[in-house]
């Protein structure tokens, strides 16, 4: 009979839901792998199998949280409205999803900023690739229809959401409150300037 850990069709959300839970009780360095898999009736080598290393299954959260907030920001967003109300509600939308999770995304920013590395990496990436990814296009949308002057819309959607990450990170480290009107304000004077009509 084999040693080999029997595969099992839900393991990996197992250990998925189990390193959640134990990153989010204890952090990242004092999660062992070892409290994971016998949380999630399995074992290390499955651990592997499925995510690589403990820095392999950290940054598959962070993708997955933001993958989940990039879906609550583009679900039913007006496209049918001009390109500066679909600025202002996407910048609404992701303020609003991180103040409705803010105790999982603010640790997983505590953590990932203060590790650096792979996970540090990750975060970035799905942060562009899934959360921005609709705000690159509404911008690219407003360019092309002359709402918008032609600008890199890679630099405009990193000013956007550099001003509500700004908001975010003080009120994450710093313990500042966070007026949601305050950010949109913000992030309208800024839109102002990019339209053609301002």
């Amino acid at each position: 009979m084999s040693s080999t850990p029997q595969r099992d069709p839900d393991v990996r959300d197992r250990i998925f839901n189990s390193a959640l839970r134990r990153f989010s009780e204890k952090g990242y360095a004092a999660t062992s792998l070892r409290e994971v898999s016998e949380d999630a009736q399995t074992t290390k080598p499955m651990i592997y199998y499925y995510f690589g290393s403990k820095e392999g299954l950290y940054s598959s959260i962070i993708r997955e949280i933001l993958e989940e907030m990039a879906s609550a920001i583009i679900r039913d967003l007006p496209s049918a409205a001009a390109p500066v109300d679909q600025v202002l509600e996407y910048s609404r939308r992701y303020l609003d999803h991180f103040l409705q999770n803010e105790e999982i995304i603010a640790l997983v920013l505590r953590q990932v900023f203060g590790l650096g590395g792979v996970p540090m990496a990750t975060f970035s990436e799905a942060l562009v690739d899934e959360v921005r990814k609709p705000l690159d296009e509404i911008l690219c949308a407003g360019m092309q229809d002359h709402t918008f002057r032609e600008a890199s819309v890679d630099h405009c959607a990193t000013a956007i959401t550099g001003i509500l990450n700004m908001f975010i990170l003080a009120h994450v480290f710093g313990g500042a409150e966070i007026d949601r009107e305050t950010p949109i304000e913000q992030v309208a004077f800024y839109i102002r300037g990019l339209s053609r009509h301002s």
